[in-house]
């Protein structure tokens, strides 16, 4: 047995040679194959490629045994060998098909030394994990990919040590285990060469271009030693949005040749895929950027369904004019409404499109609850319900749906409150009286709405208070400013809640919600922004009132020099100390007194309006015949200034005394009467 044991490991290992060699026929493996497919290419070639070559050493064997008999036995001899052979051949084939099609991808990124630079091939991998790994983030807009394709084995990085990088060449190569290779490499400061090979053959190559895709930033390459990252912020950014783009170039050739990308939603050009990317989880100044993006990003892709939805929901999410939001609103259930009809007839997988779908329809609860309750609305609140209602449905544990857990949960607890607000509690099929719930109704909804209103989350902190704000108005104020406490540990929500119109009346009407908000008028002349980062110091230096700071201060410090200021900013805090000091000065009156708990926020915007002396105001601004709206009017400016940070203003006529007061008030700041303490409108 030991020669025939050895003719069939012989011809095994040539038939595994033989189907490792197949990978490198041009365009292999030719087409898409699913998971399903390679697990059977993969024993099944396996397994004829050991039945073949047993088949070839027993027809050689049968053969050779009746060498002096009949023709006819040899014959039949020989079509045993030639079927094994077949047999092995296809067996070599499948494995080449299995080799071929793995989503294995080796990454090399290049310094400006065009040596390995593996902190950035570590970023990149990590962002295009993010792309094609992460589950599905964003409850209302699609943030970065819904892929999960790529999990942790399917991306490596090239080594920068010589002996294990050639070890690793030599391991591919014989092996297939990566039939993917990228090389990206800097071109200049600005633009990033990318080339992608699969199974030894270009699949593609891209140029990407800083300036030409409209990213803002220095250029990425800016300030950086050769060999090490950038070094500052701006220069940081600007790296990531190309290595962003690189992500997202790497991912759509990977789903032109591999099923499980479905996540996509559509977009096939990696520039929308990237702008989208930067767009949804970046971090801007203003929605202003991430909207040109995104509208770039639909120009270059209107298939794009992730660019589209976000692109909608930048620009009318936080829309205050009625008409806008309620066609808002019908475009979203419009396109949900699309989406399930085409997961339904088998155009859209339910695992590519299912979170967005519930995404698109928690925006159109969040938009539909916005909406005033006018009579015009009322077909919307129907349509509102339902979709609450089959959310609360298909969203608990055990009903398959494409979210992750903690999003899904998140989901579900929102629509159990959208439910909730949606639904009059006069409804018969809602409620059977004003205390309890129809048992009818969705089961567990109680136990869900209950903990939605206790939650914690921030989302669902913000939603719960809405919908207490909602049906109890301020009878509730100190349960809903404790729900907001939870939702405001999230900036974005808190800069959401300024402009919300749903809690208009609540800005207007608790001052605890404006504290919240940090609304409330400074009251301490330290915290003006000249003078933040020298309180310290100058108080160490005996400076215990802004006031007391003049220009021949004399202790036992130098102060300008123990501040190690220049005599040119120096000069600018001791100006603006007598500012606060005859601020402090004015004498409080009946024309002024709503001033006074503004006045530091006066100061700060006479400070932004580059008014540092109180001679610098011009007559003609303060006068009673001042006219309101005029290009000059200095009053408007300065209370719009004063709103813009706290949402509140002095009346325009006790400012024009105030001011008044002020450019009498002597230089050295004598001694003013009594100060007040007065409450003011706050």
């Amino acid at each position: 047995m030991v020669p025939v044991g050895l003719a069939i490991l012989g011809l095994v290992i040539f038939f595994l040679v033989l189907g490792r060699l197949l990978v490198f026929v041009p365009k292999m493996p030719f087409f898409k194959i699913g998971s399903g497919w390679r697990a059977g290419l993969l024993f099944g070639g396996l397994g004829l490629i050991l039945l073949g070559s047993c088949g070839i050493v027993s027809g050689l064997g049968g053969a050779s045994a009746g060498a002096g008999g009949a023709s006819l036995v040899r014959a039949l001899w020989g079509i045993v060998v030639f079927e094994g052979g077949f047999i092995a051949l296809a067996g070599a084939v499948a494995l080449a098909f299995y080799l071929s099609s793995r989503l294995r991808v080796a990454l090399d990124v290049r310094g400006a030394d065009g040596k390995t630079n593996e902190a950035d091939s570590m970023h990149i991998v990590a962002l295009l994990h993010e792309l094609g790994a992460a589950p599905p983030r964003g409850i209302e807009m699609p943030v970065g990919t819904d892929v999960k394709a790529l999990d942790d084995t399917a991306l490596a990085v090239a080594f920068s040590n010589k002996l294990l990088a050639a070890a690793q060449k030599i391991l591919t190569s014989m092996f297939g285990v990566t039939p993917w290779k990228v090389a990206v490499s800097p071109v200049g400061e600005n633009l990033l060469a990318v080339a992608v090979t699969r199974n030894g053959w270009t699949v593609g190559a891209a140029g990407i271009d800083r300036k030409a895709l409209g990213l803002s930033g220095e250029p990425a390459g800016a300030a950086s030693p050769a060999g090490k990252g950038p070094t500052t912020k701006a220069a940081t950014d600007a790296r990531t949005e190309l290595h962003k783009m690189a992500a997202a170039f790497i991912l759509a050739t990977l789903a032109r040749k591999h099923h499980g990308f479905e996540g996509l939603c559509g977009a096939t050009d990696w520039r929308s895929l990237g702008l989208h990317s930067i767009a949804t989880t970046g971090q801007w100044a203003d929605a202003g950027t991430a909207e040109a993006l995104l509208g770039k990003a639909v120009d270059l892709d209107q298939g794009s369904m992730l660019a589209d939805i976000a692109l909608h929901f930048y620009r009318l999410r936080r829309e205050e004019e009625q008409k806008a939001l309620a066609g808002y609103a019908e475009w979203l259930g419009a396109k949900a409404a699309g989406i399930r009809l085409d997961i339904d007839a088998g155009v859209k997988s339910w695992a590519g499109y299912g979170a967005l779908l519930y995404r698109v329809e928690m925006t159109f609860l969040s938009v539909v609850l916005n909406l005033p309750m006018l009579a015009e609305f009322d077909e919307l609140r129907a349509k509102g319900r339902a979709v609450a209602r089959r959310l609360l449905i298909e969203l608990p544990p055990g009903h398959d749906a494409p979210v992750p857990g903690p999003l899904a949960h998140s989901m579900l607890l929102n629509a159990a409150l959208a439910y909730h607000d949606l639904s009059a509690p006069g409804d018969a099929q809602f409620r059977e009286s004003g205390l309890g719930y129809n048992s009818a109704m969705v089961p567990h909804f109680v136990e869900w709405y209950e903990e939605a209103l206790g939650s914690v989350a921030p989302g669902t902190a913000y939603a719960a208070a809405c919908s207490i704000f909602r049906e109890s108005g301020l009878s509730q104020e100190e349960k809903i400013i404790e729900r907001l406490g939870y939702a405001f540990t999230d900036p974005e929500i808190k800069d959401w809640a300024r402009s919300d119109p749903e809690l208009k009346g609540l800005l207007s009407s608790s001052i605890k919600f404006r504290e919240l908000l940090g609304l409330k008028p400074r009251d301490d002349y330290w915290k003006l922004d000249p003078f933040v980062p020298y309180e310290k110091q100058l108080r160490a230096a005996g400076v215990e009132r802004l006031g007391d700071l003049t220009a021949d201060e004399t202790g036992p410090h130098d102060i300008r020099v123990d501040l190690q200021l220049s005599p040119f900013v120096f000069a600018r805090l001791v100006r603006l100390a007598s500012l606060v000091r005859r601020a402090e000065a004015v004498v409080y009156s009946a024309e002024n007194r709503s001033v006074y708990p503004f006045r530091v926020e006066v100061v700060a915007a006479m400070v932004r309006a580059g008014i540092e002396s109180p001679k610098e105001i011009d007559e003609a601004w303060i006068s009673d015949s001042a006219v309101p709206g005029h290009p000059r009017d200095f009053i408007s400016k300065l209370r719009n200034s004063i709103r813009q940070r706290i949402m509140d203003a002095p009346e325009a006529a006790a400012l024009k005394a105030w001011l008044r007061a002020l450019k009498d008030t002597p230089a050295d700041g004598s001694p003013a009467e009594p100060e007040p303490n007065p409450t003011g409108r706050l």
